[in-house]
């Protein structure tokens, strides 16, 4: 079974995928089941995860405390980057092959992949196509290389990677899964309209809307449990 659920933000919104929350849901996870998170991951976020991890070769420190949880999940987790996620750290990872796609599997929790923008995968008989990231509304507040990264937003590379794997795949997909909002969604919802910014990755996924056949949509970023037809 696939399941999908919104931003962590490493552990500041964790909570959700603790074993009894999930009960609650009437969901128990198992080794055939496969968990896709809606970018901001967070795992890990600041340099000082990295670090201590390094330091402690993972025995102390709430990241390691954490990362060791996701690892002892007898479920995968896959995940698409959002604006918080630590892009420098994964610009610097192993690119491999699985389910059809290119994909990261994470170095201090095996069971853990980023499933990349751009790309089109195989998951229990569906398709999915992913596109993450997105400009972060707050960056004023946030630190160059400390809080927030430049490959937060899509490139122009990315961008035609993404056209010209939706192209091989005739432009049909399943399911989308991105971390924002199309930018006329945004704009047209009065939730979240005063988020607008010029965002080049949502403008980037207005194209994809025109041109992609699809089923359902998720995607993240804003927090909110909404189904917009």
């Amino acid at each position: 079974m696939i399941y999908l659920t919104g931003d962590t933000h490493c552990g500041l919104d964790m909570g959700k995928l603790s074993t009894e929350q999930l009960k609650k849901q009437g969901i128990e996870l198992t080794e055939n089941d496969h968990l896709i998170i809606t970018g901001d991951f967070g795992f890990p976020f600041l340099p000082s995860d990295i670090s201590e991890y390094e330091a402690s070769n993972g025995r102390e420190g709430e990241y390691s405390y954490r990362i060791k949880y996701l690892k002892e999940r007898p479920y995968s987790i896959l995940f698409i980057e959002g604006n918080h996620d630590n892009h420098d750290w994964w610009s610097r990872q192993e690119v491999t092959d699985m389910f059809g796609g290119k994909v990261q599997i994470h170095p201090h929790a095996t069971n853990v992949i980023h499933l990349m923008r751009g790309e089109m995968y195989k998951i229990e008989d569906r398709s999915f196509f992913t596109f993450g990231g997105a400009m972060s509304v707050d960056k004023p507040f946030r630190t160059e290389g400390v809080s927030r990264w430049s490959g937060e937003e899509a490139s122009s590379e990315d961008m035609q990677h993404a056209r010209d794997v939706l192209e091989k795949n005739a432009y049909k997909a399943d399911y989308i899964i991105t971390h924002t909002l199309l930018q006329s969604i945004i704009a047209e919802t009065p939730l979240f309209s005063h988020k607008m910014c010029r965002c080049k990755t949502a403008r980037f996924l207005d194209e994809i809307l025109e041109r992609v056949t699809y089923d359902k949509w998720f995607c993240g970023h804003f927090h909110v449990d909404m189904t917009i037809q």
